[in-house]
């Protein structure tokens, strides 16, 4: 999760250099390593109507990053404990205490509506595409990472762009993702960021993002979930491998829909294995509901990303929340292939 939580860390996770401006775009790190016979990412028929992305505190403000660099093309997202479109502004002390906490006061979104007006249609697909599209937002009353006012801003500029909304801020649960398919308690912090809050949050986001779900599958799954080698899409922090989960019918070319789901921060397979790729409860609804679910991996890094966290604030360039990012056009081009 986003576990900047001193200026210490935050030290840390920039190499000991706190600066204004953007830390410099990187080479690619050595990521974690994965067997070369793994195969490569599959050709599906995707049905580009019904493209979605989803993600988890560092992976919400990836999702983010996805939709507005692509609004053209993705229909919506889902988001827990996310915070506004370049929330950051390429400034690493606003990456803590702006789009985490809230020591330096409330979210200037009309400055990033501002910033991201002028990136509009240059640097990213024009922002009018953004209305009509949707974002469902979770954050929970307990949270202790990032603040219910951050998400809560998130809204307020999607809704200057006339992006659709739903939202759950009454949750007593702390930072993770929702899901029935693990037993953690919805109000304690764990290693996994994977929470149970008694209800099915796959299947009200999915609902709100695609229509009416056939039931999900509860036995043994028909789809394969593949990990596939990621190195052809690697950039800086970015895996050697990831995981996508097709349906039995999606690989028989059935047109499908496609969503992308994004870890957070010590949520990779690098920290937790495949524990959020199989228990994140998309695999079950996406078996019977024609619905591929690309699963990008990010990796640790020492000198500025120590928790394998996606870019939300800079580390790999000044154009990171963009289209032409390092991750964000890398994930991009992972779609676009399936």
């Amino acid at each position: 999760m986003k576990r900047l939580v001193t200026v210490g860390a935050l030290l840390f996770l920039f190499g000991g250099s706190v600066a204004a401006s953007s830390v410099e775009a990187r080479t690619a790190a050595p990521a974690h390593a994965a067997p070369q016979t793994l195969p490569t990412l599959g050709a599906y028929n995707v049905d580009w109507s019904n493209v979605a992305v989803a993600g988890i505190s560092s992976g919400a403000d990836m999702a983010t990053q996805l939709l507005y660099s692509h609004s053209s093309k993705i229909k919506g997202e889902a988001t827990f404990a996310g915070s506004p479109f370049f929330c950051a502004q390429d400034v690493a002390l606003d990456a803590l205490y702006l789009c985490a906490g809230t020591e330096y006061g409330p979210v200037p979104v009309s400055t990033l509506e501002f910033d991201t007006n002028n990136a509009s249609c240059f640097y990213m697909d024009c922002v009018g595409n953004l209305s009509g599209r949707y974002a469902w937002i979770f954050s929970g009353t307990q949270d202790t990472v990032v603040a219910q006012s951050v998400a809560k801003s998130a809204q307020t500029m999607d809704s200057y762009y006339g992006v659709k909304s739903s939202t759950n801020y009454t949750t007593a649960a702390e930072h993770g993702w929702v899901t029935p398919d693990v037993t953690a308690s919805c109000g304690a912090l764990n290693s996994d960021y994977l929470i149970n809050c008694g209800f099915d949050a796959e299947q009200t986001f999915l609902t709100y993002l695609f229509g009416t779900l056939n039931a999900r599958n509860n036995g043994t799954l028909s789809g394969s979930l593949i990990q596939f080698n990621q190195t052809p899409y690697q950039a800086f922090d970015m895996d050697s491998s990831a995981y996508v989960f097709v349906p039995a019918n999606c690989a028989s070319g059935a047109k499908c829909k496609l969503l992308v789901a994004l870890h957070g921060c010590e949520m990779g397979q690098y920290f937790i294995g495949n524990t959020y790729v199989t228990k994140a409860g998309l695999n079950e609804w996406a078996d019977t509901n024609s619905l591929i679910v690309l699963y990008p991996q990010a990796v640790p890094d020492s000198a500025y990303n120590p928790y394998g966290c996606w870019d939300w604030w800079g580390y790999t360039g000044s154009n990171y929340s963009v289209s032409g990012g390092a991750q964000v056009s890398k994930i991009w081009a992972m779609m676009q292939r399936l």
